[in-house]
């Protein structure tokens, strides 16, 4: 009875509201972060406020269940390539629940999970316009990152088109002209597309 009764207060526990002050450092600043920390909160019915801080740091107020904050936390903690110094990379994440110690209220009032820009009138259609630059941006990141796979899928079709071409070579011999020009044009396709891809990805 007394291990139901515990179980009982423990899921009262993990479903009660709760409120954390959460401070992020890393690569979080100028790579859309706090439109990521909107998105995730916002799928988790979360409230709250997210703003750059200090000089690298993000800022975040959050408040609803408490098993949601720690599956909130999870989520923002981003990991980028060590070579991508353009996207999002956390270092570290610092929590702190409502009376504990560094815990410190919402800095502005909130509805929703809002993202505080640092102005303070900012018209609904600047607002609405800044919001849909940074989703963009991270929309776009993501894109990028699949474009980087599809990249290396490409590199690898290329070098398996050119491996089963010495093949045919070495097992059937030069069968006609024809299946030789066949080949030039597929490497040299092959070739520019790979060329023109990391032109484009380089520039980013």
């Amino acid at each position: 009875m007394a291990f139901e009764n515990l179980e009982k207060w423990l899921l009262g526990l993990s479903m009660s509201l709760a409120k954390a002050r959460i401070v992020v450092d890393g690569v979080v600043q100028g790579v859309d972060y706090r439109a990521l920390v909107k998105q995730v909160a916002r799928q988790l019915s979360l409230k709250g406020l997210v703003r750059n801080f200090e000089d690298t740091k993000v800022e975040i107020f959050c408040e609803g269940s408490r098993d949601r904050i720690m599956e909130f936390l999870k989520k923002i903690d981003r990991k980028a390539k060590p070579e991508d110094f353009l996207s999002i990379n956390v270092s570290e994440i610092k929590c702190f629940f409502e009376g504990e110690e560094n815990y410190k209220p919402a800095w502005k009032p909130y509805k929703e999970f809002e993202i505080d820009y640092g102005i303070e009138e900012l018209s609904t259609f600047d607002e609405t316009t800044l919001e849909d630059h940074e989703f963009g941006k991270l929309y776009f990141t993501g894109f990028r990152d699949e474009l980087k796979g599809f990249g290396d899928e490409l590199k690898g079709f290329r070098q398996d088109t050119n491996r089963n071409f010495r093949e045919m070579a070495e097992k059937y011999g030069d069968i006609s002209e024809e299946l030789k020009e066949f080949r030039k044009t597929v490497k040299e396709f092959l070739e520019a597309f790979l060329s023109e891809y990391q032109k484009r990805t380089s520039n980013q």
